[in-house]
């Protein structure tokens, strides 16, 4: 519990010794019960440090954990606890495919949050069923990511959907905003090969409607990351209708992003929504003030640059360098 707000890597760390000298004594022979809630909790922690610290390796053990609780937790003996670690096995699995075979991790975690939903019904536990639905639809849309776009996220949005029935505005207004910025992202991912502008009319609305409770005064890393989303709907948007109201709109929402993503506190984020803004306006050059827009995106894309070096990142790095290469081309009119 300490870890979620101060020296995440140490007191996990801590939290892991505490509960592997437990587990000398609560061996699932004599003490099966106290052995699979120390074995949960196990997972929790190795879970918690993966945020910070050797992902796959610490994931890999929290797995393992999860597993062995769910021998003592049985669907048939303690469906409450089978869903819980279910639903704590999904989130390993989820959080494991950032980093190593997307698909199969993905597959698996979505195997877990279905068996936790055996019990996690809407009518017994609503706000457990709504909790489980949100992570199904995130494991969804990284499967999509890789696998059937389309299908993985129509399942995506079915599974947010059915959140949002219990994450209202009015009971649940930070799950509500989290679960429509959920929403806005597979649609967006949807828009990419399936009814571009509807899907991405359906984005915004989704962002907007985080945006209702994401406020730049209450909630400003959230606000920031939505606003960097909206940008990104209307960029799409602006590809099929409307290119230069929708590239407006979508600088507008950059420019937001950047009052929280500064150089100083945020420079990954600062960089990658420079490198969106540089896309937005390179964009609506191509439909007015050629000579001024050009020169915003230009900016925009050598301020994205101060931090997605080559030598510090060899992956981004082409990216932005090549938009800056396609801008200063359109621009000399070439």
């Amino acid at each position: 519990t300490l870890a979620e707000v101060q020296d995440k890597a140490l007191n996990c760390s801590r939290a892991i010794h505490a509960y592997e000298q437990a587990l000398q004594v609560y061996t699932r022979e004599r003490f099966p019960m106290d052995y699979a809630m120390t074995q949960n909790n196990l997972g929790t922690a190795y879970t918690t440090l993966a945020e910070v610290q050797d992902k796959a390796l610490n994931c890999s053990r929290a797995i393992h954990a999860y597993e062995q609780a769910l021998q003592v937790y049985t669907l048939e003996r303690f469906p409450m606890d089978y869903a819980m670690t279910q639903n704590n096995l999904g989130n390993a699995y989820t959080t494991l495919a950032e980093v190593q075979d997307k698909a199969l991790n993905c597959s698996r975690a979505i195997h877990a949050y279905e068996q936790a939903l055996q019990v996690y019904t809407l009518e017994r536990f609503p706000m457990d069923y709504a909790m489980t639905q949100n992570n199904l639809g995130t494991a969804y849309s990284t499967l999509a990511e890789v696998q059937d776009k389309a299908l993985n996220c129509s399942r995506a949005i079915h599974a947010f959907q059915q959140a949002l029935q219990v994450y209202t505005l009015e009971r649940f207004p930070m799950d509500y905003a989290m679960t429509q910025n959920n929403l806005g992202n597979a649609y967006l991912t949807l828009a990419e090969v399936q009814d571009k502008a509807l899907n991405c009319s359906r984005a915004i609305h989704a962002f907007q409607q985080a945006l209702q409770v994401r406020t730049l005064e209450r909630f400003p890393i959230q606000y920031a990351t939505t606003q960097n989303n909206l940008g990104g709907a209307y960029t799409r948007l602006a590809e099929v209708q409307d290119k230069a109201l929708n590239c407006s709109r979508a600088i507008h929402a950059y420019e937001q992003a950047l009052q929280v993503r500064t150089l100083e506190r945020f420079p990954m984020d600062y960089a990658m929504t420079q490198n969106n803004l540089g896309i937005a306006y390179s964009t609506l050059a191509e439909v007015q003030d050629k000579a001024l827009n050009c020169s915003r995106a230009i900016h925009a894309f050598q301020q994205a640059l101060q931090v997605f070096r080559e030598d510090l990142f060899p992956e981004v790095y082409p990216i932005v360098a090549r938009n800056l290469a396609r801008c200063l081309q359109f621009c000399q009119g070439e």
